[in-house]
């Protein structure tokens, strides 16, 4: 328990370190200026016109812009620092009236004055402030004109924690995921190679180890120092953010039926084809060939994607499972989505502006790719769910299958068994039976006929001994002549009436595993009877109106059950294997559109349901 808490508290933070950075102080002279006093050097102070636009005496002035701090006075600590973002002028910063950078190594303090210069030196790097009360940037603008636009920006880091969490939150969130995609293609390439090992190959996992592969480039790429030089051919980074895309239009082809898979090909395949002239495209004439492959990108991509999902949505109207359960689950996933941003959106989180950003670009350029590059997330997440589900189940139906034959090679022995002891009883019994005649042929000569009705009286007890036939169909037969002779080991009064034909449209397997737990349970529970006398069990198997098989047991036991906190019926059994009967037996009951019915009353245990014909 305690464990588990610990993961999921650590999840958790995991995920908060991801979305929640702590947020920096922008100071902005542009976006406040009535936050800001502007002066010279000799006090004199300056406001900006209308247009945001400063009168200076000459080009070589230096303007002040100070801004108080009195509203971050608790937030800011002894290792507050502070970032500067100019692009057209040169900057130094002031605390509290004390020199704390000089990025251009070009202002003169003393003087006040800025060393002659033609063009902005660089202005970036970190710089300590400390617990400052008041910050100032002396400005010495480069080129006309002088406004409030060219003036530059303050980032301020309340601590240190803060420039690391500005770091980490990206970094992060962008490790989980790539490690996610990295580890889920490894998985299913891994599952498609076992697959082909033994020659069932589900061409699906191969598919979706490349998808999953190549979101893991995507977000990996633009941080690989090994392959950088890779980024400066535009081709390189326009084929990673496409090719996962292209993936997904190949997937939800492999996944149609009938007529749709026969012709769907030709979407996957003709942007396949536009996909591969582009880059070659490209690399040999790079101008002109950007402009085909941003319409691949930016109008035919989002459009064939589109197509092949309302394709994909008709195969599920008209009875594909795999697509039902697609867009059931797809759904689901949908809503968890909009839950995820409604709680980033309130917390300012990466994915918000994310997804927002992804918005405001598709509106300015005019294209749906970049919305479609986030759908292709939730897309690549509902492939490799579905994909694990189908996995799962194909293990799952394959121990059923497992077990069943386990089932029918037991039953097979049992009868083959039964089969045995009878054919040596016959053996014995006609070899005895030439004794007998001839016993029987002297007692005749002699016309004693007390005698021979004693003898043949005894001759027809010694057959009743013999295990007899309970029904035409042989499993059956079998079965329950197996459960009769162990419950005669046992020393239970065994009764059966079995009312069957040769050929049933049950599966011989469910049929088994039905009527071996129902009497396996029955004979478990009577060797607990400790009084001999009470043992007794009654099997009844016939047929109802033609329509199914009712089967039913009953038994006697010692009246102790076990139950669960659901007052579900819990097996008295030990050990590994034991208290799956019951689960067996509905299983079976609920495939034949029926119930299982237990109805255990003081010393009377009573198991029966209907099996209605396929």
């Amino acid at each position: 328990m305690a464990f588990t808490l610990a993961a999921v508290w650590s999840i958790f933070s995991y995920i908060n370190m991801t979305q929640t950075a702590v947020p920096v102080i922008q100071l902005n002279p542009s976006a406040e200026p009535e936050q800001w006093t502007f002066t010279l050097k000799d006090g004199t102070t300056l406001k900006p016109d209308q247009s945001g636009g400063f009168t200076l005496p000459s080009a070589d002035t230096v303007l002040y812009c100070t801004r108080p701090l009195a509203d971050y006075k608790g937030r800011l600590t002894s290792t507050a620092l502070v970032s500067v973002n100019a692009w057209s002028c040169d900057a130094a910063i002031l605390a509290d009236g004390r020199l704390v950078a000089d990025p251009s190594h070009r202002f003169l303090w003393p003087e006040g004055r800025f060393e002659p210069a033609v063009e902005p030196s660089a202005t970036s790097g970190l710089f300590s402030i400390g617990r400052a009360e008041e910050l100032t940037i002396a400005v010495r603008f480069l080129a006309e004109p002088f406004s409030l636009s060219a003036l530059p920006t303050l980032s301020v880091y309340t601590e240190l924690h803060t420039l690391s969490s500005q770091w980490t939150a990206p970094t992060a969130s962008s490790a989980l995921s790539s490690g996610v995609f990295l580890a889920a293609a490894l998985f299913l390439a891994g599952l498609f190679l076992f697959q082909l090992y033994y020659k069932k190959a589900n061409w699906g996992f191969l598919l979706l180890a490349l998808l999953a592969l190549s979101f893991c480039l995507k977000n990996t790429v633009s941080y690989s120092i090994y392959i950088i030089w890779m980024l400066q051919i535009p081709v390189v980074l326009w084929s990673i953010q496409v090719f996962p895309a292209l993936i997904i239009l190949w997937l939800l082809w492999y996944h149609t039926q009938g007529k749709l898979r026969r012709l769907g090909w030709l979407l996957p395949a003709l942007y396949s084809a536009g996909f591969v002239g582009g880059i070659l495209w490209r690399l040999g004439d790079n101008a002109s060939g950007a402009r085909w492959t941003n319409l691949l990108q930016n109008k035919l991509l989002p459009l064939s994607v589109l197509l092949a999902l309302l394709c994909c949505g008709w195969q599920a109207c008209r009875g594909n499972g795999y697509f039902r359960r697609f867009f059931r689950w797809g759904g689901v996933l949908v809503v968890c989505a909009g839950g995820g941003l409604f709680l980033s959106f309130l917390q300012n989180g990466s994915w918000w502006k994310t997804f927002y950003t992804a918005l405001r670009m598709s509106h300015a350029m005019g294209n749906l790719f970049h919305l479609m590059e986030q759908t292709s997330y939730l897309l690549l997440l509902l492939f490799f769910l579905m994909a694990v589900y189908d996995f799962v189940q194909s293990i799952v139906h394959r121990n059923q299958e497992l077990q069943a034959l386990t089932l029918q090679n037991r039953y097979t022995a049992e009868h083959a068994a039964y089969l045995s002891r009878t054919l040596d009883d016959t053996r014995a019994l006609r070899h005895e039976l030439r004794h007998h005649m001839e016993a029987l042929r002297a007692l005749c000569r002699e016309g004693d006929l007390q005698r021979i009705s004693n003898y043949a009286e005894l001759l027809g007890s010694q057959w009743d001994e013999i295990s007899g036939h309970y029904t035409d169909n042989a499993l059956l037969n079998a079965l329950v002549c197996s459960y009769a002779d162990r419950a005669k080991q046992l020393g239970v009064e065994f009764e059966a009436v079995v009312q069957a034909p040769e050929q049933l449209d049950i599966e011989d397997a469910d049929l088994a595993v039905l009527l071996s737990n129902m009497a396996d349970n029955a004979l478990e529970a009577l060797s607990a009877v400790s009084d001999e006398k009470d043992r007794w069990l009654r099997l009844k198997v016939e047929i109802f109106e033609n329509t199914g098989l009712f089967i039913s047991c009953s038994n006697s036991f010692h009246g102790q059950l076990r139950r669960d906190h659901t007052g579900a019926l819990l097996s008295t059994k030990t050990g590994e294997g034991h208290g799956l009967g019951l689960k067996a037996m509905r299983r079976v009951a609920e495939k034949y559109n029926s119930v299982l019915v237990v109805e255990p009353q003081r010393q009377v245990f009573h198991v029966k349901t209907y099996l209605y014909f396929q």
